[in-house]
């Protein structure tokens, strides 16, 4: 049996505050693996304008990167971030969506005011878990780099709580920005309220996303693996990998060892 992977540290950071910071979650050797994976995967999206994505001035992004290299495909289980997910969530865990963003050097406007990620409409569920969402920063991510924003604690708070209108993501009050260096990887959980500040630094803010919730969960539309990656987890043998991809008993299938 597993046991407890997280630390009390962590434990009570991410209950209280609804996030967990890790630093160094990559190492060096493979944050270069990943920036090159990520490096062909922006590049094959570049060349195909007709590949699943956003190209806009105030963000780019590449639905589904796991489908472009197996590097990022197995960053869906990484061993030091995994099992923290896996230990939030519980051992149903599944991929939700996964993409690579690129937010562009001095944005005008962010591409992500002040929301939530997962609201189920007339249930309030302060206490579930439905979504983590993991952020590997490809880039140091400065105050000014269009990092992520998040208000501690505010995935305990009802649906309907009214936060202040604000015209800058900065001007929220109580707010707390997710920095960095490039290797950091970062969870929140879904119910977390949060936003992208504006990019005002000279360079692109590079991040993969990794977002998990429940085998009885869907993916998010656009998002569903593909028949490849399916037949290749079910010739894996792995109860890891075949079941984050979705494969499985929604309601009766789970992670034992």
């Amino acid at each position: 049996m597993r046991g407890n992977v997280m630390t009390d540290a962590q434990r009570i950071a991410f209950e209280t505050n609804g996030f967990l910071v890790i630093p160094e979650a990559l190492t060096a050797g493979e944050l270069r693996e990943v920036r090159a994976a990520a490096g062909r995967a922006e590049q094959a999206w570049r060349a195909d304008s007709k590949r699943a994505g956003i190209r806009a001035d105030t963000l780019e992004e590449v639905i589904a990167p796991i489908e472009y290299d197996d590097v990022l495909l197995r960053l869906l289980w990484h061993p030091r971030v995994f099992p923290l997910v896996r230990a939030a969530i519980g051992d149903d865990v599944m991929m939700i969506d996964n993409s690579y963003y690129m937010t562009p050097p001095h944005t005008a406007k962010t591409h992500a005011d002040w929301h939530h990620d997962v609201g189920l409409r007339g249930v309030y569920h302060p206490m579930s878990i439905l979504m983590v969402k993991v952020f590997y920063l490809l880039s140091d991510v400065e105050l000014n780099s269009g990092g992520t924003a998040m208000i501690p604690g505010s995935h305990r708070l009802p649906m309907d709580f009214q936060f202040p209108h604000v015209d800058d993501p900065k001007q929220m009050p109580g707010i707390s920005q997710m920095t960095g260096k490039a290797g950091t990887a970062y969870m929140f959980n879904g119910r977390v309220y949060h936003a992208a500040v504006n990019n005002e630094s000279d360079h692109v803010r590079r991040v993969l996303i990794y977002n998990y919730g429940h085998l009885w969960m869907r993916h998010w539309p656009g998002y569903e693996p593909s028949q490849r990656l399916l037949d290749e987890a079910r010739a894996s043998g792995d109860p890891v990998r075949m079941q984050l991809l979705g494969l499985g008993h929604a309601y009766s299938s789970y992670l034992r060892n």
